[in-house]
């Protein structure tokens, strides 16, 4: 939603006429046209700007969406969602700011001599590591200042360590920095496109972990692109098209030091706009993603996705609806007021996973502290049921032992397709985090806990280091917990300390 002005962007995402507005202040509809095009400034002296932003205001509450207070966090204002005269104020001031010229001296060189085929221009240059974190702080800060909408591009062909640590860890200084502005960005309304132009062929699953909440923010889209060249050099671009570009570069046979270029000219940031048109219309969509609650559309992506007589692994601290019996899944339900057309919905879920556990080999590795919780306290929350079902679900101890329960009796437990372990023990899984692969099929993750989304994938590539991951870690998991009559016991612990 490319749009002319900071208001532009406002009337269009609340769905506000410029006759509505223009109404509201008692003043001309060719003033506010003219401030929504750019053509004239947001005075703030003589209390239009304020005018406007309670206007403005008072129509997202009544609406009901945050817009506005999302913008305001972005841009790391300390309002209140409910102190109305803080949110007034920032957003007066953000209205009525003047254009600023953003540049800034890096003591870069001018040109000494004009080229018959070209055109003299200021770039800034920035060195090394500490240059390249300069370079996209200024980048984002820069991207704060336009209005909301525009589309922002990434081009990553590993120009940047993004990380100099293991991804699972907290070693990812950077990427954290990077998360802050991309969450920004996201809450402020521009679009972000990320193109992988060198998937991680070894542990592309590491990647996925460590950018899991970026590919599931609203607004992003991630797509894949074949290497572009040899590995003489590696290249990572920032693009704001008729803003600036950004083209961080490093060379691995000359220790990998990066080195960043800014421009801000419209003949070079054109040239990137080409050059990212280019690559975008020979990149395949990489990570997809569907609403956690429509898991019906889900379920279809998987049955169509899978290959038959393939191993399937899934990884998951919840059970309720992939392995409880259907008849149990709806008393639990009932019993939380759920509506008879959701449970039957619900109940249709249960049985349509049922179905596809006996199309395929499927193999669970289940978090068994989730079991373990359930001794300490009198209520249990399903992240998962809540998430579908839009309420909380929960579970008392009465329905925590019939849970138990089902999970002996089920068929696939039975048939020595579940194994318990603790994630705690096990640290190289994610907190919270869900995984079911197919080699050669399909790759899907999900968090409910955190996101709102389930992301799915059907790259070769990812699929492999995925499925590789899994396979990796039945190695770690204690031969213990593959034996039937320990898991028989643990259950059977758990269940009688209820």
């Amino acid at each position: 939603m490319e749009t002319l002005s900071k208001l532009d962007y406002i009337l269009k995402a609340l769905k506000i006429s410029g006759k509505e507005t223009a109404a509201a202040l008692h003043i001309d509809a060719t003033t506010v046209s003219k401030w929504r095009n750019g053509q004239r400034k947001i005075p703030y002296k003589n209390g239009q700007a304020r005018q406007l932003s309670v206007f403005l205001l008072q129509k997202e509450a009544e609406l009901g969406v945050p817009v506005i207070f999302n913008i305001l966090r972005a841009l790391k204002v300390q309002v209140h969602p409910d102190h109305l005269e803080q949110q007034v104020k920032a957003l007066s001031l953000w209205f009525a700011e003047e254009n600023l010229d953003l540049r800034r001296d890096h003591n870069a060189q001018l040109p000494v001599f004009t080229p018959k085929n070209g055109y003299n221009t200021n770039i800034s240059i920035f060195l090394d590591e500490d240059g390249i974190d300069e370079a996209i702080a200024y980048y984002f800060v820069y991207a704060l200042r336009l209005p909301p909408g525009k589309t922002m591009y990434l081009i990553d062909y590993s120009g940047i360590h993004w990380t100099n640590g293991d991804e699972i860890t907290e070693k990812q200084i950077r990427i954290n920095a990077c998360m802050k502005f991309f969450r920004a960005i996201s809450n402020y309304g521009h679009k972000l496109v990320i193109v992988d132009c060198d998937t991680d062929v070894y542990r592309p699953y590491r990647a996925i972990f460590r950018w899991m909440e970026l590919y599931l923010m609203d607004g992003v889209e991630v797509w894949s692109h074949p290497p572009l060249q040899d590995g003489s050099y590696h290249y990572t671009n920032f693009l704001l098209a008729n803003e600036l570009a950004l083209q961080c570069i490093s060379n691995p046979d000359f220790g990998g030091k990066p080195h960043g270029m800014l421009y801000t000219n419209k003949e070079t940031v054109d040239f990137f706009a080409n050059s990212v048109s280019g690559i975008l219309k020979k990149s395949k969509r990489l990570i997809e993603s569907v609403p956690t609650k429509n898991i019906l559309p889900m379920i279809a992506i998987i049955k169509k996705s899978l290959k038959p007589n393939r191993p399937l692994y899934m990884l998951t601290p919840a059970l309720t609806l992939q392995i409880i019996d259907a008849d149990l899944l709806g008393e639990i339900l009932r019993a939380n007021g759920i509506n008879e057309a959701l449970i039957e919905e619900c109940m249709l879920i249960n049985k349509k996973i049922k179905r596809l556990q006996t199309a395929t080999a499927c193999s669970y590795v289940c978090n068994l502290d989730i079991l373990e919780s359930f001794v300490a306290v009198e209520y249990v929350t399903d992240s998962n049921l809540s998430e579908i079902c839009g309420t909380k679900i929960i579970l008392s101890k009465e329905y925590q032992r019939k849970f138990i329960d089902s999970i002996m009796q089920s068929a696939i437990y039975k048939n020595n397709q579940v194994i318990f372990t603790s994630f705690g023990y096990l640290s190289a899984i994610p907190d919270d985090l869900s995984i079911l692969v197919q080699e050669d099929g399909f790759v899907a993750a999900w968090n409910v806990k955190k996101y709102q989304k389930r992301l799915y994938c059907l790259n070769l590539d990812v699929i492999s280091g995925f499925y590789r991951y899994l396979d990796d870690l039945k190695t770690t998991i204690p031969k213990t917990c593959w034996n039937r009559t320990w898991r028989d016991k643990q259950l059977q612990r758990i269940r009688e300390a209820l």
